[in-house]
């Protein structure tokens, strides 16, 4: 069957403007479809802005964007449903960057940010983007930790690094294109090798349709028809060396009674519904555009299989109670992934694991340590490490099941990779009264403190037990810290690990050690207890070998606290002007005004504080890459305190800067000398500036 003609020829000027008389449309035709689209380029990129400026304006219309792909009954399931195979063809892994192209409103980088991605969007409308980083501040779902970006481009040169992104993906948005061929060179340029971009479109005949002539005629956006050859023809020239397309039907296309669904499961082919699928095939098309062989790694892994070998360990595996055992160990990649080892707190890399199992092979302790792999390992390739094993405090006989881990995908024994099991006797340990504490409060009176903020502890600590207490700059394994958990007014665990800290210095038997820490108080008012103790890393708490903790009692007040002493520091911020971005000469100043809400518990104040605490506007200069070139290039101060929940309106001398280019502000707030509002979870704003001779 003749694959249908994607990208139709000129028929009806489908972009021409609103207006169009039929003597202009019939001289538009005489000119070469790709030479007028070109000539139009600019004109349809402020048409997109127009129409996003309308969304975001409308009410109705805002609503449904921002809650996109579920705007309504009758586009939700369509919409679902495509949204379904362009993850599947994108094949992501966690902490891929992903360019989410002609984004609007950002809710395609918002399924993907959720699932793990860092995600790059990208479109021509400022309007669009602001209703994308509104979209991510309204749900607290969202990863602001994976640095989710909003990057307005001019239409020609997608603002990124060569081989910066993993993937591309792109919904609904390619047919909108008037420079097809320029848009694939930069979707191939910004792509790592061995990347691919995924483009989920509309099909034949979409020109046409009511919908897109009612779009044309009020807004005056292209609305183009794709042709399948003629794309895999342009996407080749680009330089992508893979093209195909997956051939799935409509949700509503194709329904088969029981007997016949169960004669096709059988191969009668006679019985398959052929004609209905080719008619959906016009409907819908999901192009996948490969840059090179694709390389599977552990983000997104294919075969995960491992080879574990003992390196010279003599069996079964001895050590005392509460000690920690490192057993050395060779492993070899018998797969097809490379392993990534550097850990980055998403996921997608591979470590060494494994669980603890009792004499009736129950696992008594699952993946009770985790290490680090030495560096990447490719397929065939082999690297030793040492197993660091935390032994339990009981003595008996024990069984270590070893694994390795795909951080947060899978572990190794899920893909049918083989385990190890070695054997393991613990010893009663020599002396039980080894990990021994005594814990004081220096302070005078009980805690007490407004909602989030800091609570000061001051602590001495005695070792009362019969072994040295080792030490290390940061908590490892073997090495004792000050830890503790806060406690409800029921006792009930609240929030565990509120405090984890390194002693300064190795502590003999009967030697004391001063510490001044803090603690971050509950958010809700009320009594809480902070149960302090010392614990062995990797090992066992202090308290489970007799040593007695201190509890603390701890009144988070109703009061509200300012930023000298700062709760929850997070502010919504609106750019008002100027819109899209500035402009001038180099060296000039632009004005810029905005909105600051005050979206925490914490007021802020305005005054200049010695050493800090009061808030001012900050800004980082990016240049055209989003390179921070200036981390301090922007300081305003505020004109009053900002209480929590109210607005302030600021307006701000904004230098430009020198040399010709392309350059952004990223605006933020910054508690002086204690913190900016982005490092505390809150979103930051950009403003584009363009400078020119």
């Amino acid at each position: 069957m003749k694959l249908p003609r994607l990208l139709a020829g000129l028929r009806r000027p489908a972009g021409a403007p609103p207006g169009a008389t039929a003597g202009e449309a019939e001289g538009r035709a005489a000119v070469p479809r790709e030479a007028a689209l070109l000539a139009r380029a600019e004109a349809y990129n402020r048409a997109a802005e127009a129409y996003w400026k309308s969304q975001r304006e409308e009410p109705s219309a805002r609503r449904h964007v921002l809650n996109k792909p579920f705007g309504t009954v009758t586009d939700a399931p369509g919409i679902v449903y495509r949204l379904g195979l362009l993850l599947s063809e994108l094949r992501l892994g966690l902490g891929h960057v992903v360019l989410d192209f002609g984004a609007g409103s950002g809710w395609l980088a918002s399924c993907l940010n959720r699932l793990g991605c860092r995600t790059v969007a990208v479109d021509v409308s400022p309007s669009a983007l602001e209703l994308a980083r509104e979209l991510f501040r309204l749900d607290p779902r969202h990863r602001p930790e994976l640095d989710p970006r909003f990057l307005p481009y001019d239409g020609h040169r997608i603002p990124l690094p060569d081989a910066s992104v993993d993937r591309v993906a792109c919904f609904d948005a390619f047919h909108h294109v008037p420079n097809q061929d320029e848009v694939l060179r930069e979707m191939h340029r910004v792509l790592r090798p061995g990347g691919r971009a995924v483009l989920a479109e509309p099909g034949e005949g979409h020109s046409h349709s009511g919908e897109s002539a009612f779009a044309v005629h009020r807004h005056g956006v292209l609305e183009n028809d794709l042709d399948v050859l003629d794309l895999e023809r342009r996407a080749r020239a680009a330089g992508f060396t893979g093209v195909h397309l997956k051939p799935y039907p409509d949700p509503d296309a194709l329904r088969l009674a029981p007997a016949d669904y169960v004669a096709v499961m059988e191969g009668d082919t006679g019985r398959f519904p052929v004609a209905a699928l080719a008619r959906s095939l016009r409907k819908f098309f999901l192009v996948t555009l490969a840059k090179g062989e694709e390389r599977p790694d552990s983000r997104c892994p294919g075969r995960l299989a491992a080879r574990i070998e003992t390196a010279g360990a003599a069996l079964p595996l001895r050590g005392r109670a509460g000690s920690l055992l490192r057993v050395p160990l060779a492993v070899a990649n018998e797969g097809d992934t490379l392993w990534l080892h550097e850990e980055d707190g998403v996921g997608g890399y591979v470590l060494l694991s494994g669980h603890l199992l009792d004499a009736d092979g129950r696992e008594a302790r699952p993946g009770f340590f985790r290490q680090a792999l030495p560096r990447s390992v490719a397929p065939g390739e082999r690297v030793e490490v040492a197993a660091p094993l935390p032994l339990p405090l009981e003595a008996g006989r024990y069984l270590v099941r070893l694994d390795l881990v795909d951080e947060h995908v899978m572990w190794f024994a899920q893909a049918g990779s083989p385990t190890l099991d070695l054997p393991l006797e613990v010893e009663a340990p020599g002396d039980g009264g080894a990990l021994r504490a005594r814990l004081e409060a220096r302070g005078a009176g009980p805690l007490r403190a407004p909602g989030a903020t800091m609570v000061p502890l001051r602590l001495r600590v005695t070792n009362a037990g019969g072994a040295p207490w080792p030490h290390a700059p940061e908590p490892r394994p073997h090495t004792v810290s000050l830890a503790g958990h806060l406690l409800g007014a029921d006792g009930s665990v609240h929030e565990k690990d509120v405090l984890h800290q390194a002693l300064p210095r190795t502590v003999a038997p009967g030697e004391s050690v001063d510490l001044d820490g803090a603690v971050r108080a509950p958010l809700a008012p009320g009594r809480y207890r902070l149960k302090l103790d010392l614990v062995l890393e990797h090992v066992c708490w202090f308290e489970q070998r007799g040593s007695e903790p201190l509890e603390l009692p701890l009144e988070v007040t109703e009061e509200v606290p300012d930023s000298a002493s700062p709760g929850v520091l997070r502010a919504s911020l609106e750019v008002l002007e100027p819109r899209p971005g500035a402009r001038g000469r180099p060296g000039t100043i632009a004005s810029v005004r905005l909105r600051a809400t005050n979206l925490g518990n914490t007021r802020w104040l305005h005054a200049p504080r010695p050493g800090g605490g009061h808030v001012s506007l900050g800004g980082h200069l990016l240049d055209e890459r989003r390179t921070v070139r200036d981390r301090d290039y922007l300081r305003a101060p505020l004109p009053r305190d900002v209480p929590p929940g109210e607005a302030i309106e600021l307006s701000v001398a904004l230098p430009l800067p020198g040399g010709r280019g392309r350059w952004a502000v990223e605006l933020d707030l910054v508690d002086e000398g204690i913190a900016w509002f982005a490092d505390r979870g809150s979103p930051t704003v950009t403003v584009e500036m363009e400078t020119a001779d």
